[in-house]
Order: C-alpha cells, then structure tokens, then sequence
C-alpha cells in the first residue's frame, strides 16, 4: 500500500507581456519561474515575484513543500531467503529544493523514494530471521534515522512495519519440527534406558497392561528358534557330516535350548574332550599308586615283622617261652587267638 502525492501542483506557461503579472505562492507552496535564458528564479509564500509583468519567464510551476506523509510498501530479504519481508514505511516528507524537483520531473513521491528506501532496508533486514520481524523494525528505523536523505527533500517521522510472507505456512512448518523435537527428547530416556524402560512406556501407553511388549518378544523368540531348528535340520541331514561334528552341533545345541545343563539327562552332558580328560587323570593317578612306595603316618602304625613259624624252633626253646596273653576281642571282627590255640 502507498501513499503519495504530486509535488508539483500545477504548471503555467506565460506569455513575453503579461497585464495582470504573475501571481505570487501561496503558504506551503514554492513558486518557480523558469526562464528563457538562465538560472530559475525561486519564489516562496510571502514573497515578491520579481518583473512579475516583464520578467523573461516561459513556465510558472507551483511546488508543494508542505511536509506531507508518504508511504510505500516492498518485498525486502530476510536471513532466509525462502521468507522475505514485506516492508512498509512511512514518513514526513518535505521538499526544501523545488528547483531540483521541477528539473527532475517529478510527480509522484513515493515512486521517487523508493528506490533510496530499499536500499536501505535491504542491508538491515537480511540480517534477521523470518521469525523475528519485531527486532527487523527497530533496526530499520535506527538505520533510517542515521543514513543520509536524497537531495531536495526532508525526511522525518520514520514509521516501519515489518512482516513475514507466508508467515502461517512458516509458523505451521516450525510448530510441526517443534512437536517432533519434543517427542525425540521424550522418548530418548527411554531408546537408552533398556528392556525397563520400554516396558514401563509401554504400560503407560497401554493403560498399565504389559501385553504388546510380551507379545512381541514372545513373537521375536519363536521366529529365531524356528530358524535355529530349520538350519539344525539341514546340517544334521547333510551325508558329508561326520560324527565328531554331529556331536559337537549337539552340545552346541542343547547348551542353547537348555542352559545351565541338560534337564534330560539330569544335568549338563560332558563332550568328548572332557571325558579323555578325566580318564587321563584316572590313568595318571593308578600309576602314581603303583609305582610309588607306600609310608607310614601318623594314623598308621608300620607293619610287624612276621614271627618265624614253629615248626623250626627247638622243643626246649618253645617250653622255655613265656605263655601267651589271654585272647582279646578283635576290633575288625572275632576273637584274636594264639597259634598254638
């Protein structure tokens, strides 16, 4: 939206002779008499025209240079060119050099300062974001206030009103990744909390009942131990497995269905290289107790030397012998009795 004005009110061509002069201007107007040959003669309210009946003027042009409001709106860039700024300023404006204006034609205003007005809002509101056209104002009017006017006129009372174009698909598109920013902070608790905290989400979501999640693992388990068994099948079948493989893909294979041990078998079955283990334990030891010499301890007491038998003794020798002691109970089983007994 503009809002402009003629500067130049009207324009009079007068003739060599004039019997009535030339009128002189009226407040807020300048009078300018061009002439044939030289200079414009200016003349402002209360002033008297000079040679107002004989004055060598071709053209009387009357000027406007009362401070009036003018206004103009245009596309300015922000920091993101896909939303522009739609720009409007308005101000006081009062021509001080009628000369100038009658010499450059003008006839519109706001026309004229357009082009000296977005230059100098260009430079200011590209610094911006779309979402901040508040700060884009006060800048731009800080920025008007301190650059220097064309010639020939009077700027004052700058007013700017900056807005964003297609501001409601902006804000829409903000508001949506916003939404989306504060469910991925939600939700990344609980993608780093564990089996735990997805259940409890899962609850909360789910009135408090554990199902979906159950179901899904429940789900998720027997697709894994179908595939396991599909792949068990198609090596046990293969003619080209030998017998030590079979066996170990069958302790591979219940320790995986069964662990902590085998409840077939009333705990966990033992490989091959275990059992050859142990037997060369069993080996190692028999021979340590063959081979070896047994000592006495503490606990048992050494052998007693074997008493030659009778039958080689001399008669007097065993009648001069001491009698044997009374039998005494065996600790192993009967009655301890002597040989001649």
């Amino acid at each position: 939206m503009n809002q402009t004005y003629d500067p130049v009110v009207e324009s009079i061509p007068l003739k060599r002779l004039r019997a009535g002069g030339v009128r002189g201007p009226a407040m807020g107007t300048a009078l300018v008499l061009e002439r044939a040959v030289g200079d414009p003669v200016v003349v402002r309210a209360g002033e008297r025209v000079p040679d107002a009946r004989t004055g060598n003027y071709r053209v009387a042009h009357r000027v406007d240079v009362a401070n009036r409001a003018v206004g103009t709106t245009f596309s300015s860039p922000s920091a993101d060119s896909s939303f522009p700024f739609q720009v409007t300023v308005s101000c006081g404006c009062e021509i001080v050099d009628p000369v100038r204006v009658v010499r450059d034609g003008v006839r519109d205003m706001a026309a004229a300062l357009q082009a000296w007005l977005t230059g100098q809002v260009r430079a200011v509101t590209m610094r911006f974001e779309p979402l901040r056209p508040a700060n884009a104002e006060a800048a731009v009017v800080e920025a008007l206030l301190r650059a220097y006017v064309p010639d020939g006129v009077r700027l004052t009372g700058f007013s700017v009103q900056v807005e964003t174009s297609d501001v409601a698909e902006f804000l829409s598109t903000q508001r949506e990744l916003r939404v989306l920013e504060m469910r991925r902070d939600a939700m990344r608790p609980v993608a780093d909390g564990g089996r735990g905290e997805m259940l409890a989400h899962v609850m909360a979501m789910t009135g408090g009942d554990p199902t979906p999640m159950l179901d899904r693992e429940q789900d998720a388990k027997e697709h894994s131990t179908n595939a396991s068994l599909q792949a068990l099948r198609a090596l046990m079948g293969s003619e080209k497995m030998e017998e030590f493989n079979t066996s170990r893909i069958s302790d591979t294979v219940m320790s995986e269905f069964f662990p902590g041990g085998n409840p077939l078998l009333g705990g966990k079955r033992s490989g091959i290289r275990d059992r050859l283990e142990r037997k060369r334990k069993t080996i190692d030891g028999a021979g340590a107790v063959v081979e070896g010499e047994s000592k006495p301890t503490a606990e048992t007491p050494p052998p007693t030397p074997a008493a030659p038998p009778k039958g080689d003794k001399p008669v007097a020798e065993r009648l001069a012998e001491p009698a044997p002691p009374e039998a005494k109970p065996s600790r192993v089983r009967g009655v301890l009795r002597s040989e001649d007994g």
